[in-house]
């Protein structure tokens, strides 16, 4: 494994050829190395990648496996994936080879995470343990690795999430009468609760989204936040958030106004603010109000509890919120619905006793 001193830089560099996956036979080359074993452990890395075995480190196996999800998954959806390995996973088990972590070596992985992340919710430790799956179910799938140790071990966390919290209709009547008229989350607050949209979906919209004579709204685009909070415009969530809402009029009415009255042309986007402020608002007016604290998303399961209440089915429900199954609307929302079944069985006593 020759490596090589760069004389006028006083910088170690390697050079060597290596068979790609589709194998042809290629020259690599990487300089910038301060001292010889760092370019000698890259060289040796590098091939062992390259080579796909299970005896290569967890670190390499990592690195193959993000580099194959980037044209898979969105920007976001890395960001996040590439945050939670980097800081729960690769500390751990970076230096060792795959097929040398066991389910005891698993085991005292979450040991060690449940501990260091003890103010974390369930839901987000049960990521942590998904994500650490992934890139094991990845080296089973493609690298040969004869089965995943994370499956031999009980999973940490929960998929169940905090109970809900959401405003009810005289909550919001309490709250936005509190809201200033003249700033742009009076418009913001109402759409939240009016619609269900996401917040991302809420920051991405321009006028041009909006068709006023039918009193539509067309969910087209989703506003995320990625390295050093960088707000950028991508594709709403999952197919099924591309969707057509129907709006009431004095929704339009409010929305109509907010457009005019800040001069907003069709395609700029209507709200520049960042999650933060937003949230710092929505405490600072629901403390005025002498309310609970909720989060920004909790007014998407206001409007779901709205629309229960009213109602209306978990399809319907489901269609304006967006969700891709209806099994997602059913099980973040069941719990709100025995009072339906309290009134569908009332329904049928009387329908038996008009026979």
């Amino acid at each position: 494994m020759p490596v090589y001193k760069n004389e006028q830089r006083g910088t170690w560099f390697t050079t060597f050829y290596y068979t790609d996956w589709t194998g042809t036979r290629k020259k690599k080359k990487k300089e910038g190395f301060t001292t010889k074993r760092e370019a000698q452990a890259f060289e040796r890395e590098f091939l062992e990648r390259m080579a796909g075995t299970c005896d290569m480190k967890f670190s390499s196996l990592v690195a193959i496996y993000l580099d194959d999800c980037k044209s898979r998954i969105k920007a976001s959806t890395l960001y996040t994936k590439t945050t939670i390995i980097e800081k729960y996973v690769l500390p751990y088990f970076k230096d060792t080879a795959i097929n040398k972590i066991t389910p005891t070596n698993i085991r005292q992985w979450q040991n060690t995470i449940k501990d260091d992340t003890n103010s974390k919710a369930n839901q987000y430790l049960r990521a942590i343990n998904t994500q650490i799956s992934c890139i094991f179910n990845f080296a089973v799938r493609y690298y040969n690795l004869p089965k995943n140790p994370v499956k031999l071990c009980d999973p940490i966390g929960s998929k169940k999430g905090q109970e809900l919290n959401f405003f009810t209709l005289d909550e919001f009547n309490q709250f936005i009468k509190k809201v200033n008229t003249d700033e742009p989350y009076y418009t913001i607050f109402n759409i939240l609760f009016w619609t269900g949209i996401r917040r991302g979906e809420l920051l991405a919209l321009r006028p041009c989204d909006f068709d006023f004579e039918n009193n539509l709204l067309h969910i087209t685009r989703n506003m995320v936040y990625i390295q050093n909070y960088k707000p950028m415009i991508t594709t709403p969530k999952t197919e099924k958030s591309k969707r057509t809402i129907t709006l009431p009029k004095f929704l339009v009415d409010i929305v109509k106004n907010y457009i005019q009255k800040d001069f907003i042309t069709s395609h700029d986007l209507l709200f520049e603010v960042s999650p933060t402020v937003l949230f710092n608002k929505l405490k600072h007016y629901i403390k005025l109000a002498g309310l609970k604290t909720i989060r920004i998303h909790d007014f998407r399961h206001s409007h779901a509890s709205l629309l229960i209440e009213q109602g209306y089915s978990p399809l319907m429900i489901a269609e304006r919120l967006g969700h891709e199954k209806i099994e997602t609307t059913l099980k973040t929302y069941s719990h709100l619905y025995p009072n339906k079944q309290n009134e569908l069985a009332e329904k049928l006593q009387q329908l038996h006793q008009n026979i």
